[in-house]
């Protein structure tokens, strides 16, 4: 089995930044790493669309996923919105009716069980990296990097952990 886990942003693109300056890049560069390790662990072959803090666009991140022939694609965001109460997780599949479906359904269910955030639920989305990958693609916003008691749960390396647990117990759900 192979998987490509995709941090979201990094380098020159910080992403969503937090109001006490989190910077969206770090935190899924932080998780992604720590999915990486457990898949690992657990015999999956794993890919990272970057490794460290620098700027990688959309379609070089597919690129890497589908000259990779990976079975599955995986980006971990934060997300964010102009309304600072907005809180919770979602996850996103391209579209309704395949295996991207189930995999963002079994993700979503693990990131609440283990994180106990709100359930914004599992939507379609027109996402590039949904879009453009070869192979059932799913992305993940794993909380609220603008609603401050999220920010500073998305800075804790305990969070990150919890995070990680859950995103790596999904897909191991999901493909054992």
């Amino acid at each position: 089995m192979k998987i490509v886990i995709d941090p979201g942003h990094g380098g020159k693109d910080p992403g969503a930044v937090g109001p006490s300056g989190l910077k969206e890049a770090h935190v899924n560069l932080a998780v992604a790493l720590k999915v990486a390790e457990k898949l690992r662990k657990a015999g999956v072959e794993v890919k990272l669309t970057r490794d460290s803090d620098v700027f990688v666009d959309l379609q070089p991140r597919c690129n890497i996923a589908n000259s990779f022939n990976a079975d599955y694609f995986v980006s971990i965001h934060c997300n964010a919105a102009s309304a600072p109460q907005a809180h919770g997780t979602e996850t996103y599949c391209y579209k309704f009716g395949g295996k991207g479906e189930i995999l963002a359904r079994v993700i979503q269910a693990e990131l609440i069980a283990v994180t106990g955030r709100a359930n914004r639920g599992v939507k379609t989305a027109n996402y590039y990296v949904l879009r453009r990958t070869n192979m059932p693609a799913v992305l993940t916003e794993l909380a609220f990097i603008s609603y401050p008691e999220e920010e500073r749960l998305l800075a804790s390396v305990d969070h990150q952990e919890k995070c990680a647990l859950a995103i790596a117990n999904g897909i191991s759900k999901f493909i054992m």
